[in-house]
């Protein structure tokens, strides 16, 4: 049987969340190197708290997935002759309206 490690908890501080995304308590299990990992960069102040290391972890990898399907929908956009033909259409008269604002009137 596995010892349970206990939760980093950093004494008198506490995270406010805004009232339209309050925070929740969840519980998870972290391997103890990583839990040692976060007690470091806590008690070096290269993060407010546990807590605040572990959300600020998790939006970079949520924002890394949805950035990665966003470039594979680019991707498979750009397979697609339609589009593509539409999006030359589109920057072409937006190059016409550029030059057109850049004329000179000396």
């Amino acid at each position: 049987m596995h010892a349970t490690a206990a939760p980093v908890l950093i004494a008198g501080r506490r995270r406010k969340s805004p009232s339209s995304d309050p925070l929740k308590k969840v519980t998870f299990q972290l391997s103890e190197s990583i839990i040692e990992s976060i007690r470091v960069l806590v008690e070096k102040r290269e993060s407010a708290s546990a807590n605040a290391f572990v959300e600020e972890a998790i939006r970079d990898k949520l924002r890394e997935r949805r950035r990665a399907k966003l470039y594979a929908a680019y991707e498979e956009a750009s397979r697609d002759p339609a589009y593509m033909h539409d999006l030359r259409s589109d920057m072409t008269a937006f190059d016409t309206t550029l030059s057109d604002s850049f004329v000179s009137n000396e």
